[in-house]
């Protein structure tokens, strides 16, 4: 049976993350109360937002290569969404979810970028875990089928993650 997880480590270096980091965990101006998150939804005319679309392009072509029914839809998707994640020490994500709902049902796809590590990750409802590790990208549908939720941190730190979401679109 398929996962449809792609899981890369070394997506980004170290001192790229490091640098998201540092642009963006002053500028958090979203509280996401029901999600432990402060975060920043950066916009696509932004350096790092252009930037980061263009190194996942090879990353897509991957998962389009390992998974080539998602194209098999004549539906049209791309990434339209990109969340600066900062987590402050204590809380995570502990709510089990997927990135499909009444508000955004046209999500296809989930993409998370580790920019820190810790001893803990994102833990799949059939208990699968993808720990994080800065640099490490994971995308994944965005469906029940892949409902899941942050783990603790038990080294009790700070935790920076870039969400982002395909989603189908109108062209």
């Amino acid at each position: 049976m398929k996962s449809f997880i792609l899981v890369e480590d070394d997506f980004l270096s170290e001192k790229y993350c490091k640098y998201i980091i540092e642009e963006y965990k002053n500028k958090t101006n979203i509280q996401f109360k029901h999600t432990g998150y402060n975060g920043y939804i950066l916009k696509e005319d932004e350096k790092i937002f252009n930037e980061l679309q263009l190194k996942i392009i090879d990353i897509i072509k991957k998962y389009e290569k390992m998974y080539p029914e998602i194209n098999l839809t004549k539906d049209k998707w791309a990434l339209t969404e990109l969340i600066f994640k900062h987590f402050k020490p204590g809380n995570f994500f502990s709510d089990w979810h997927s990135e499909v709902g009444l508000n955004r049902p046209s999500r296809v796809l989930n993409m998370m970028i580790y920019l820190s590590e810790h001893d803990c990750g994102t833990q799949f409802f059939n208990q699968d875990v993808i720990k994080s590790h800065i640099g490490r990208i994971t995308i994944f549908p965005s469906y029940f089928t892949h409902t899941h939720r942050g783990q603790i941190c038990p080294d009790n730190k700070d935790r920076y993650i870039l969400g982002g979401y395909y989603n189908f679109i109108d062209i």
